[in-house]
């Protein structure tokens, strides 16, 4: 079913007031990418935009409230996410869609959820996501460009490179990686090993 304008418009409304104008901008990136992406790939493209324009929706909110956000919905803090809270604004997107916009499609929640440190298993639009918010028209970075002709071609590829980026970056920086990445890096890289055997 297509997505409904009215509900889009309310979205877009939301984030241009409660994200900074880089923030709202690296959205609709995201929603372009996501999109495209999904035309491509055969994902649901209606999908594809919800998540992709939700997914960032807590992004600019303080640490103590996305903490409170995820306690008060029942949801788990763990070490890695008490140390960086930050981490938790994908994981509480979902509730932020459902109580402001009425959004209980699972897979997009779920795609939501994991954009950040990808996981163990991620379906199609969870991959396409993670890969779209990376590699936006808007990221500065090379390997952003180098991604988003690789998702042309496999979006799993696309994803693992992702995942590579991402650790790597965290190791220089000297940070603690949370342990979803490191699952979700290892389950993919075994699936694609697997496959090429």
């Amino acid at each position: 079913m297509a997505n409904d304008p009215e509900q889009l418009s309310r979205i877009e409304a939301y984030l241009s007031e409660n994200l900074s104008p880089a923030r709202f901008k690296h959205v609709l990136g995201v929603r372009e990418t996501a999109v495209a992406l999904a035309n491509r790939h055969g994902i649901d493209a209606d999908q594809a935009e919800l998540a992709a324009l939700l997914h960032d929706c807590t992004k600019e909110r303080l640490d103590n409230e996305l903490v409170a956000l995820a306690k008060h919905n029942g949801l788990p803090v763990d070490e890695y996410e008490k140390q960086t809270p930050g981490l938790l604004h994908g994981k509480v997107a979902p509730f932020v869609a459902t109580e402001q916009f009425g959004v209980t499609d699972e897979v997009v929640c779920d795609a939501m959820r994991c954009h950040s440190t990808g996981a163990v298993k991620m379906g199609p639009l969870d991959q396409l996501l993670f890969v779209a918010d990376f590699c936006e028209p808007n990221r500065p970075y090379t390997a952003a460009q180098e991604v988003r002709e690789l998702a042309e071609r496999d979006l799993e590829a696309a994803v693992l490179e992702v995942m590579q980026f991402k650790l790597r970056k965290t190791l220089l920086k000297k940070q603690p990686v949370h342990p979803d990445s490191f699952h979700a890096y290892n389950a993919l890289l075994n699936k694609r090993n697997r496959e090429t055997v």
